[in-house]
């Protein structure tokens, strides 16, 4: 993908350069590009291929706690429902026929 670029330094720990980022909420296929001149150095230059791919159907955690008030909001419509359906069924006439 051509965008976005993050542009981010690394950090060196015990002679290990590492760098921590989160991908954008895309899906597709990032580049990785590690590009380090320095003046009286060897040129260093890497590139890494990553996709991010959503998930499986089934990876997905089975309730979320964040859609309570949805759950909620839809079982009380669907008791709503079937009140309304039998009180409407078992009401019997209420106006006496004319």
């Amino acid at each position: 993908m051509l965008e976005p670029y993050i542009r981010t330094g690394l950090k060196g720990v015990n002679g290990v350069y590492q760098a921590k980022f989160r991908t954008p909420q895309r899906l597709g296929i990032f580049k990785f590009s590690v590009e380090h001149s320095r003046h009286g150095l060897s040129h260093l230059h890497l590139d890494d291929e990553v996709s991010i791919i959503q998930w499986r159907h089934d990876a997905f955690p089975r309730f979320m706690h964040r859609a309570a008030p949805f759950y909620i909001s839809v079982f009380v419509l669907m008791a709503g429902f079937f009140v309304f359906i039998v009180s409407f069924l078992f009401a019997g006439d209420l106006h006496g026929h004319v």
